[in-house]
């Protein structure tokens, strides 16, 4: 009589389970990388800062977007933008302990001299006003509903004098459109902060409109002459 040879795997068998899955960054995969190439780097200037403190020339507000990075678009290094980061690149008309007091900060203790704010193309906080999202849930909303009521203003401003680009038609896009304005209404808004006022009045600071287009990778300045925001263009040197 032949017997059936048993099926079952014996406990000192090799056990072939499925491939595990490719294991993703883990929050400190970056900082591994950055304390073995970058960290030798920028020691003696990090070192330098430490001791002589920072001093910065510029605030630089912008969204908290992560396409967005300040340091890379403005070719910058340590110590050289003090930095606000928000939904939406806002300035709240009313007082924001958060955003005021690194405006003031920035201006009355760092004695910075020019105030940036940035905003981008396909903005999400943007996006999320025209689809009315500040609206609901009543009068409490969520703190994401609740800030984006600091937009307000901007979609108001979008329906009576939208911001455009230089040497173009008014754009079509809705997101566009509110997009670039936005820029133009925080910067309003920060004239109206007392400490950004007495310096502008007095000549000694100055802001500045930016808007980023991420398909191009493409910088726009807001220019006031002639109201709408022209692209940045490479310095070419002369040749000596």
């Amino acid at each position: 009589m032949h017997s059936t040879p048993s099926t079952e795997t014996s406990p000192l068998s090799p056990q072939h389970s499925p491939p595990s899955p490719p294991s993703s960054p883990d929050a400190l995969t970056g900082v591994r990388d950055f304390q073995r190439h970058t960290a030798p780097l920028l020691r003696p200037e990090l070192a330098r800062l430490a001791r002589e403190g920072q001093s910065p020339d510029q605030l630089f507000i912008t969204c908290a977007d992560s396409r967005m990075v300040p340091n890379v678009i403005t070719s910058s290094g340590p110590g050289e933008l003090f930095t606000v980061r928000n939904i939406g690149n806002l300035v709240p008309p009313a007082a924001d302990d958060s955003v005021f007091a690194a405006v003031e900060y920035a201006v009355d203790v760092l004695n910075v001299r020019s105030i940036t704010v940035c905003g981008h193309s396909g903005c999400g906080a943007m996006q999320s006003l025209l689809h009315g999202a500040h609206r609901r849930d009543g009068r409490a909303g969520t703190p994401l509903t609740r800030w984006l009521r600091h937009g307000q203003d901007s979609l108001h401003r979008v329906r009576h004098t939208p911001a455009r680009f230089h040497g173009r038609p008014p754009s079509t896009d809705p997101l566009e459109r509110l997009c670039l304005t936005n820029v133009v209404q925080q910067l309003d808004n920060l004239r109206a902060h007392p400490s950004v006022a007495r310096r502008t009045d007095a000549g000694a600071i100055q802001l500045t409109g930016l808007y980023f287009e991420l398909t191009t990778a493409q910088s726009y300045v807001w220019s006031t002459g002639s109201r709408a925001f022209v692209p940045v263009r490479p310095q070419v040197g002369t040749a000596a």
